[in-house]
């Protein structure tokens, strides 16, 4: 059976041996991706974990406030938050900052014209948009930016690696539906001799192997395909994450053995389905 399903098997990739290389990259192009938008997923899942990192929020006390309103207040507001860290800032600390941070206002914080600086307090917070409901009380009179951007990286790549998790199983369903597509009319065009070699007593498997192996071989191909792709576009990830100072992403080994596994099982598994389809629907004629 083996020697019938190779034989009647190449025969067939001979005759199609377009359609057969057309279909090995069709099915690359899904199952690359695949693979690409996993090690992407993967890539990004340890920076998930930033939005659950504690954030440090700026907030600007009255400047009128004495030593004690302000040891009183930030001791009423760690008793009301706990989970909060507070730190003030020596104004001579502010005056500093603000002098590296906007250099035309030296003049302001330290020549004969200086102004009164507010005081700031630092507040260290696991959940940053909760400090801004100390903007209603009257000893503050501002609050800096609570988006911290390790929250707004966090909170991206927990939705990115959902979304390319998504898109590879999509994809993967698109490469099993396109082989059961080509097998179907694979199928269709050898309806004729499939028939009578049933009439003749052939068994299913004599019909269903070289089938088999004609969309074997296209899947191994396009796993093979796929695997230089994948390698390929994380390569090219790679540079663009070390430009700008972040980790390479590198592809997991279980990635590379999946893409070409899937390569040979998904239009393998495509084709007994549809064969196994076609099978019924005859019997039941």
């Amino acid at each position: 059976m083996i020697g019938h399903a190779l034989t009647e098997g190449w025969e067939l990739l001979r005759r199609r041996t377009v359609v057969s290389a057309v279909l090995a990259v069709s099915l690359a192009v899904p199952l690359a991706m695949a693979g690409f938008t996993a090690t992407l997923g993967l890539w990004a899942r340890p920076l998930v974990s930033l939005k659950n990192e504690r954030a440090m929020v700026r907030v600007l006390l009255h400047p009128r406030m004495d030593a004690e309103q302000r040891v009183s207040w930030i001791d009423d507001r760690t008793e009301e938050n706990p989970e909060w860290s507070f730190r003030e800032v020596a104004r001579d600390e502010l005056a500093d900052n603000l002098k590296v941070w906007f250099p035309y206002l030296e003049d302001l914080v330290e020549g004969e014209n200086r102004i009164e600086l507010p005081h700031l307090v630092e507040v260290t917070a696991p959940v940053p948009d909760e400090v801004e409901k100390l903007r209603d009380g009257p000893a503050v009179i501002a609050v800096g930016p609570t988006a911290s951007i390790h929250h707004v990286l966090g909170r991206v790549a927990e939705s990115s690696a959902w979304m390319l998790g998504g898109l590879s199983l999509a994809l993967l369903l698109s490469a099993f539906l396109l082989a059961a597509t080509w097998i179907h009319l694979e199928i269709f065009r050898h309806a004729d001799e499939i028939t009578i070699m049933r009439l003749v007593g052939a068994t299913e498997a004599s019909i269903r192997s070289p089938f088999l192996f004609v969309a074997g071989v296209p899947g191994t191909i396009a796993g093979l395909l796929a695997l230089v792709s994948t390698l390929y576009l994380v390569r090219l990830v790679a540079n663009l994450a070390t430009a700008i100072g972040l980790d390479e992403p590198q592809m997991p080994l279980w990635i590379a053995a999946a893409e070409l596994i899937a390569g040979l099982v998904l239009p393998v598994a495509a084709s007994a389905v549809t064969l196994a389809r076609h099978a019924r629907a005859e019997d039941e004629e």
